[in-house]
């Protein structure tokens, strides 16, 4: 079958070429389709429920609403686990659905849930709203800025945001600092109370001072009428002189309040470069192009610049800048590592093989790529990273097939028939080297959670490389052979290289093969001793460390702050970091207050928050290859943000020492920051180094999250320790006394009369120019706690009135700023992060081991997550793989040789050459981390790829000459595969920088592990089958 499939390839040479162009065109098409981003999008298979109750504490909305839906969840068998952060007035519910389960069923029983605990609820608060979760993909952040009124930055803004949801592709678009039009009626308790008013009427009059519904319809014939009311009076004037009767009495709304339009609250302000401004923050949709829509969206603004030339648009944390230049530093590495591959080929096989070869390798890439966009994969870091590790992998099957079809040439035979008896007789062995590689990736699918997801398109994107390759290289490449290769006299240097070669390698195998015991001992012993020794001094982490272009400061003030305070100190922090930051290390300084992103990313909102981002320009070229070969080889070399010499983490090394004068500084409250932290984000799907959740007794876990953070301090490399047991504002609690209950009075009578001079609600709606606004009621003096004691409220079923303080009892009560919750539990949490030069995870949770066993006898849970958490995950994961990897390889070899012995000398390699991976990480100066563990597990199958080109050659032998013969001619096939492998991987070896260095442990992993497996091919394998098939070694 597979002849008839190569002489389909080789009789019908226009059909296939026109097939090639036909793949060069589909190919073109996928680049142009498909999404092109920093990291491969994320299923969340989570659901969110939100609710809302204004003016309701925490520890209420608990009681009121979160138990109930949070009991209702757990009995779901769709749902996996439940976390809850609830907040004074609002609460959210994630719900991670257990893997396999149909998002959409799940939603709809959520949803099923809060409609059974409904009726629980207060009848003036929405219902809560389940949707599941969608991933945002943040594009660009907007600042528009200039010496305007606010309300006139937030009508552009609003364009903007108009002008971009006609933009296709864009999901969210928020912004920042909005605020609502308002009519605030600030209401005079002493006049009300002077005019003899009932409160309760006052407001149940200033209820209907407007109405926005319709009214109604005329139809009479010639004469159709739609009837409403003018939906309010436009102006604060006109407002204060409208006549209200209340309780028999005719008065205007100016002698009981004053009238004003104003802006309602901003949920937070923003700064840009320490001027005030609008932003805009625009995310996209996972199948749209970030590049595309970056320009688009730039395009836009350049247009606003010049209609509004009194106004500064500025664009920043623009992901598709990051995206282009990473993109153009790993196209460029495959491009190098193609010349090196194709150069290599030049000076050790024939010109011509190696232009046979080299073709190949475009080929299939167009294959990968078109199939990458049939199955919705993106273009980002790990699948060009995958190609980068796959490219030297790519021409092995070709060079085999190529010179097994050069050899017959040579012979005389004619090359359609060289061509075809060639690519049929290597076949078998191709084939099994192609599924041994593939099997070895493969099993890393069954990574479970978040680094699954986040690693699964790595082996999915090198196994359809390879497998494109195998196709090419039986269809394909014999048709081009065909053509392209003639007997040629072979270059002096690569055949006197390749004959002195041979005799070298023969005169040092001969020796270990006679003394085969011995040998066999010392490499052991070697190996052994070597491997235990470097492993012993190695640490591990999850990710590696990289160079990010954006820092973090962030933290709270005092809690009792409100929006407009916490400005007034974070602008100190920002006017410091402005004046004192050079020029060349930072591109912008953006402060959002207000908001503030978690250990996750995600944001937090308060108004004692802030998040101030430091966006760095990108570093300069530093090693030779980002220097001198990625400016002539990237596709869209920019280097004009090049310009900061310092790393990442030198400039945040700075920014500590500017804000750690902040962390001292005091007002007549006490400290002006309670927490401030700086912090340099991290690869990977774990934010958070350290994070130790613990549960129980609240008292008991309070005493405990103390010990808990000073064990921490005491731990050097320990950085940015805080937890999620925040204080929040004090709770006071009404209690109705005997006597006010005596009076008749009830909680919901307290509630009914305070709730409007207190809460600020809205009370009606209005129309203006711009559509709704809300009528909102308030007392002037409510922020004072004398007014709430003194104030009034009329006895029921009397016209007489008493003082709240007489008829209640008032309890103050700390409260939590937030309440979190893993499966109905309270839990507080401490997070951490750490400096790996210093201390890994790992070696914390060993000094901390002590501690967690005394706060367990004191019956505190212990829940470690964060980065320890997934290292122990990876592991178990990563050998449960490792374990199917080598089955399935073990199958393949055992199909191809038949034999049970020489799969498992072949076998026998992968954890002797453990100890080339630790030798290149020490060499390197880089810890072991989860990439290098799953480069590990694909070194499996390369390097039986070479132990198997050894065994299906000497399997033949019985005495030493033979053995020594049959050796010598597998040493050129060995060592062009690896050197071909090594060689494609160089680059990122070597001269990783960026998100690349993401990687760079699998490439150090994959290439040295090579080096040292083909030492084992060359003389481990050929002893090893000495020994078990008693070869003999007395020579002739």
């Amino acid at each position: 079958m597979i002849e008839k499939f190569i002489r389909f390839a080789i009789e019908k040479p226009i059909l296939n070429h026109i097939f090639l162009v036909f793949l060069f065109l589909l190919s073109i098409f996928a680049y142009i389709n498909i999404p092109k981003e920093i990291f491969p999008p994320a299923n969340l298979d989570r659901i969110t429920v939100t609710g809302h109750y204004a003016g309701a504490s925490a520890d209420t909305l608990d009681k009121m609403a979160v138990h109930s839906i949070e009991d209702g969840l757990k009995n779901l068998s769709e749902i996996d686990s439940v976390e809850s952060v609830i907040k004074n007035g609002s609460f959210s519910i994630g719900a991670d659905i257990k893997p396999g389960n149909d998002a959409d069923l799940a939603l709809s029983d959520v949803k099923d849930v809060i409609a059974n605990i409904r009726r629980d609820l207060p009848s003036d608060m929405d219902e809560p709203i389940a949707k599941v979760a969608k991933r945002s993909f943040p594009l660009v952040i907007i600042a528009v800025a200039g010496d305007v009124p606010k309300k006139r930055l937030l009508q552009i803004s609003e364009e903007i945001k108009s002008d971009l949801a006609g933009f296709k592709d864009l999901s969210d678009i928020v912004i920042y600092g909005d605020a609502d039009d308002e009519l605030d009626i600030i209401l005079d308790v002493a006049k009300i109370e002077a005019y003899g008013l009932t409160k309760r009427s006052v407001v149940n009059t200033l209820s209907r001072i407007s109405s926005i519904f319709p009214i109604g319809s005329i139809k009479e014939r010639g004469n159709h009428l739609f009837v409403s009311t003018i939906n309010g009076e436009k102006s604060a004037e006109a407002l204060e002189e409208t006549l209200l009767k209340i309780d028999g009495r005719t008065i205007r709304l100016k002698d009981i309040a004053e009238v004003k339009f104003t802006l309602s609250d901003p949920a937070e302000i923003s700064h840009f470069n320490g001027i005030k401004n609008v932003s805009i923050s625009v995310s996209k949709s996972e199948e749209g192009n970030a590049i595309a829509l970056s320009k688009q969206i730039r395009e836009l603004l350049a247009g606003y610049s010049e209609k509004y030339g009194n106004l500064t648009f500025n664009v920043y944390t623009d992901t598709s800048v990051w995206i282009k230049n990473r993109l153009n530093t790993v196209v460029s590495n495959i491009i190098f590592g193609l010349s090196l591959v194709f150069l290599s080929m030049l000076l050790f096989v024939n010109a011509r093989i190696a232009l046979v070869v080299a073709v190949g390798i475009p080929v299939s890439f167009m294959i990968g790529l078109v199939a990458s966009d049939i199955l919705g994969y993106s273009l980002n870091m790990l699948t060009l990273l995958g190609t980068l590790i796959a490219l030297g992998m790519l021409v092995d099957e070709a060079i085999v097939v190529a010179e097994n079809i050069y050899r017959y040439i040579e012979e005389g035979m004619d090359a359609k028939e060289a061509a075809v008896k060639g690519s049929v007789e290597m076949f078998p062995a191709v084939l099994t080297a192609t599924m041994t590689t593939v099997f070895a990736f493969l099993p890393l699918l069954m990574l479970s959670g978040k680094l699954g997801e986040f690693i699964k398109v790595l082996p999915v994107m090198i196994s359809i490389l390879l497998l494109s390759s195998l196709f090419e290289a039986f269809y394909f490449l014999p048709l081009h052979a065909k053509d392209l290769l003639k007997p040629t006299k072979e270059a002096s240097f690569t055949r006197r290289f390749w004959e002195k070669s041979y005799k070298i390698y023969a005169a040092l195998l001969r020796p270990v093969i006679r003394h085969r015991y011995l040998s066999l001992f010392l490499i052991l012993i070697f190996i052994g001793s070597t491997t235990y020794l470097l492993a012993k001094q190695s640490k591990f982490q999850l990710f590696p460390d990289f160079d990010t272009t954006q820092i973090y400061v962030n933290g709270e003030v005092d809690i009792n702050n409100d929006l407009f305070d916490n400005e007034k100190i974070v602008t100190q922090l920002e006017e410091a970091l402005l004046k004192k930051l050079p020029e060349e290390d930072v591109s912008s300084i953006t402060a959002v207050i207000g908001l503030k992103l978690d250990s996750n990313n995600k944001g937090e909102h308060a108004d004692n928050l802030f998040q101030i981002f430091v966006n760095l320009h990108e570093p300069v070229p530093k090693n030779f290859f980002d220097r001198y070969i990625n400016p002539y080889l990237s596709p869209e070399y920019d280097d004009s943000d090049m310009m900061r010499r310092r790393s990442a983490q030198e400039v945040a090394a700075e920014i500590q020492k500017i804000v750690e004068p902040f962390r001292h500084k005091k007002d007549s409250y006490g400290p002006l920051f309670k927490e401030l932290n700086v912090i340099v984000p991290q690869a990977g799907i774990v934010k958070s180094d350290i994070e130790i959740s613990l549960g129980g007794d609240p008292e008991k876990v309070q005493e405990a999250l103390v010990r808990l953070k000073k064990e921490l301090e005491k731990i050097e490399g320990v950085e940015n320790i805080t937890d999620d047991a925040k204080e929040g504002e004090d709770e006071l609690k009404l209690r109705v006394n005997r006597y006010g209950q005596r009076l008749g009075f009830t909680e919901g009578d307290i509630t009914a009369s305070l709730q409007p001079f207190f809460l600020k609600g809205e009370y009606a709606k209005m129309f203006n120019d711009e559509g709704v606004v809300r009528i909102r009621l308030e007392d002037v003096n409510k922020e004072r706690y004398e007014t709430l004691k003194r104030f009034e409220l009329q006895i029921p079923g009397s016209v007489e009135r008493v003082k709240l303080a007489e008829i209640v009892d008032f309890e103050r009560k700390k409260s939590f700023a937030k309440i979190y919750k893993v499966d109905g539990e309270r839990v507080s949490t401490v997070y951490a992060s750490l400096n790996k030069h210093i201390i890994t995870s790992s070696e914390v949770m060993d000094r901390l081991s002590n501690f967690f066993d005394s706060v367990k006898k004191e019956g505190v849970t212990v829940d470690i997550k964060g980065e320890e958490k997934e290292n122990r995950t990876v592991k178990r994961e990563i050998i449960q793989s490792a374990v199917i990897a080598l089955f399935l390889i073990f199958v393949a070899l055992v199909w191809m040789f038949d034999s049970i012995a020489l799969p498992l000398i072949t076998l026998s390699t992968i954890p002797l050459s453990i100890l080339g991976v630790l030798i290149g990480h020490f060499i390197m100066g880089i810890n072991l981390t989860m990439p290098s563990l799953i480069g590990i597990v694909g070194l499996s199958g390369v390097i039986v790829n070479d132990g198997l080109i050894m065994i299906d050659f000497i399997k033949k032998s019985r005495d030493l000459d033979s053995l020594l013969e049959r050796a010598r001619l597998r040493l050129r096939p060995i060592l062009l595969t690896s050197i071909t492998t090594v060689l494609g991987l160089s680059s990122l070896m070597f001269f990783a920088s960026g998100q690349a260095l993401i990687l760079q442990p699998m490439a150090v992993t994959l290439g040295f592990g090579l080096i040292w497996a083909t030492v084992l091919n060359l003389y481990y394998v050929p002893l090893l089958f000495s020994i078990l098939y008693r070869v003999e070694v007395k020579e002739s």
